[in-house]
């Protein structure tokens, strides 16, 4: 497995990502981060490389302000939408979880037409776009830990019940960072959702 440790300058500051790409690999899937995450957690687990042996093209984003990335005054779905423009991503599968579950709703909401598919795993605050969610068309997945004490599971539930295309999948016995905690499990059922 090739890692390529990249930056990327977006209105100014210098974004930093990680890129596993094999020649063949077809479709891409752009991993965000959780707020004391960073892009190498995704290598570390295991996740990008089993991404990466199904065909994928993993890039593993880190947001202004996070791991080896520089502050910038854009909106982080704003950054999202630089960073595919600037590397001629047209649509991707997006995962996100916690803080940047949120995003990728926002993102979602605004450039939806550009998404595969969307993986929201044990968002933050879901229950603002409550109102909102039945506009989200794109295919998506929702994870989430039973025990989770940041993003409580109502939230998963409210995820489901508003996203029209959508289904769910529960660690009953994980809590917030389940994806991390079983990566195994959690790579196998997003591949397969992919797949589906």
């Amino acid at each position: 497995m090739v890692i390529k440790d990249e930056y990327l300058n977006i209105k100014g500051s210098k974004i930093h990502y990680l890129e596993i790409d094999k020649e063949s690999s077809k479709d891409t899937v752009i991993l965000l981060h959780g707020k004391r995450y960073n892009a190498y957690d995704w290598i570390n687990s295991g996740i990008a490389e089993s991404l990466s042996n199904e065909g994928f093209k993993v890039i593993c984003l880190e947001f202004p302000g996070y791991g080896s990335s520089e502050e910038c005054d854009l909106e982080k779905e704003e950054v999202l939408l630089e960073f595919a423009k600037n590397l001629n991503i047209s649509s991707f599968h997006l995962v996100a979880p916690s803080f940047s579950g949120e995003i990728s709703i926002k993102f979602a909401l605004k450039y939806g037409d550009m998404l595969k598919s969307l993986t929201i795993v044990d968002s933050i605050n879901v229950d603002k776009y409550k109102e909102k969610l039945n506009e989200i068309y794109v295919k998506t997945l929702i994870v989430w830990g039973k025990k989770d004490e940041i993003a409580p599971y109502e939230f998963a539930e409210i995820l489901k019940n508003n996203i029209k295309n959508s289904t769910l999948f529960v660690f009953e016995n994980l809590g917030h960072t389940c994806y991390f905690d079983d990566a195994k499990k959690f790579s196998e059922v997003f591949i397969n959702f992919i797949r589906a």
